[in-house]
This record gives C-alpha cells, structure tokens and sequence, in this order.
C-alpha cells in the first residue's frame, strides 16, 4: 500500500548515491518523469538505466513500467490531497505568512497520519495486537522523541491491566530485557531504525526469547529487519521540521492504532480497567465552575 514517495521516504537509507539522485530528480518533478522513458529519464537524472533498474528492485516494483505506474498513482493523489486542503503543495519557507505556515503545517501533519493509516500492514497490526494481549509482561524500548511515543503506549497498556515497562535508564532497559522470555513481548520504537541503544536492547529481548514489534520509519533499517512484526509510520523530514517532530507525531499515532485494536478485543475487561483508574483520580479533578481568588 506504499505510494512511490512513501517508498522512496522508507528505504531511502538503503540507497546508493546514484540512487538518491535518481529519487530526487523524480520526486521533484513527477509529472515531467511520467512521460519519460527509461533512457531520458537516466540523462535527465545523470545515472545509467542499470541504475533504474536497481532502484525499481529497491523500491519493489517489478520493472519500469511499475514504476511509471506508481509515479502517476502518486501524481493523482498529489493533486487531491493539494485540493482536498485547498493550499499548493510545498514546504514551509522564510517568507511565508503566518497562515501559510498553519495551513503547511496542518496539510504536513494530517498527510502523515493518512498516509500512515494507508500504508500500515494490517497483518502484521493484529499480529502485534494478539501479541501484546497474550505476553505474560511487555517491555517497550523508545529514546529521545521516540520515548514520548514509548511512555504513551506504557501508559495506555497498563490503564487496562496489561503489565508493560518502560524505562529511561539504559542499563534497567538491557536488564529488564534479559529477563525476558519467550512468553513475553518487547516493542521497540525508533524513527531511524538506526538507533544503537534501542537495537541493543532488542537484541538482548531477542536472544531471551521475547517476540519483537518495531514500530520505525524506515523497515529495511537493522531495528526494522530484526523485528517479528513491523509497523511502519510515513514522516517526511522538512527544512523547518525535523524528523523529531513529524516522527512523534506519526509514532502517536501508530500507537493509538494498536491500543485501540487491543481495546477491541479486550472491550469488556479494558473498559472497567480504564473506569477503574478513572474513578482513583476523579478527585484530583478542580470543579469547572469553581471561582478563583483574586
């Protein structure tokens, strides 16, 4: 279900210089690229058609011509999403006016999670579901940004009774992840897929015989590669937002997705869990309506 700059976005660390160049000359100009063919397409872009050809292996498209396919598909959806939201495509700039700046930022944000409901593999949503209902324990691993995303999920996790950690000391995570067996789960989170740390303590889940869920940008990344199920976000980084911030934002969101599909078939139990909790802090709760001093 990936559109070609969605593919282009996820294994574009898996790319070879020539091959960068070859993605940048396509995704600047899509509707030129469409009407080329494979040899004007490799002059305009500097490479050798052997190049295009391992690119469309990269990208998992059959030959050229799946790959002129997909540059139509994302033209096409391009255009809708500019009207659907009624601004030109493009990034934020230095001269932009304060509503152009919203409208950029809120077209960004809002394609990223559509374009990672899009893409989302659906098997392997459930897999990780069934997974973290049926652990006997669960740890999530996320750091810097990713954290965010991590405690949000440990949070959720364990407002419906399932017994999730999360740690921000390294060494506790490595040894909360030794102990871990194969009746357990560990969830690593990490837009990169490169994030040294996080695939430490994945491997160490991984030889204690934990099953592994990443949830990464990039699943040729080694996080990507070594997890049992992937679940992969769509953030684009830009010139005035980084990977930091579209990524938290896509992070959230996937989190949300496999909360609510373990809330689904867990609906019974996870509701009185989480009217349980709510009535242990109703109380910390100020009255609306109550008046404050001068």
């Amino acid at each position: 279900m990936f559109d070609l700059t969605q593919r282009v976005n996820a294994y574009r660390k898996n790319m070879t210089p020539a091959q960068i160049s070859l993605a940048d000359t396509l995704l600047s100009d899509l509707g030129a690229a469409a009407h080329l063919t494979i040899a004007e397409l490799a002059e305009r872009a500097g490479v050798s058609s052997a190049t295009i050809t391992r690119f469309c292996e990269t990208l998992d498209y059959s030959g050229y011509s799946d790959l002129k396919a997909a540059i139509v598909v994302a033209l096409d959806r391009k255009r809708n999403d500019s009207e659907k939201f009624a601004i030109a495509e493009g990034d934020v700039t230095e001269s932009d006016s304060i509503d152009e700046t919203l409208l950029k930022i809120s077209h960004q944000e809002a394609a990223a999670i559509t374009d990672t409901a899009r893409i989302v593999d659906r098997v392997a949503l459930d897999s990780a579901a069934a997974a973290v209902i049926n652990c006997r324990r669960l740890d999530i691993y996320g750091l810097g940004s990713s954290f965010l995303a991590a405690t949000d999920l440990q949070q959720k996790l364990h407002r419906i009774g399932l017994t999730a950690f999360c740690w921000s000391d390294n060494h506790l995570a490595l040894t909360s992840a030794a102990v871990l067996t194969d009746q357990d789960v560990a969830i690593a989170i990490s837009h990169s897929g490169v994030t040294s740390e996080t695939f430490q303590m994945m491997e160490v889940a991984k030889k204690a015989g934990a099953t592994i869920i990443a949830i990464t940008n990039h699943p040729a990344s080694p996080i990507g590669r070594m997890a049992d199920h992937v679940l992969v976000t769509s953030a684009k980084e830009s010139r005035f937002r980084s990977g930091a911030m579209t990524s938290r934002i896509v992070q959230l969101a996937m989190v949300d997705f496999l909360f609510v599909r373990i809330m689904q078939q867990l609906f019974s139990s996870a509701s009185a869990s989480l009217e349980r909790t709510f009535a242990a802090v109703k109380n910390n709760r100020l009255n609306y309506n109550q008046k404050l001093n001068d």
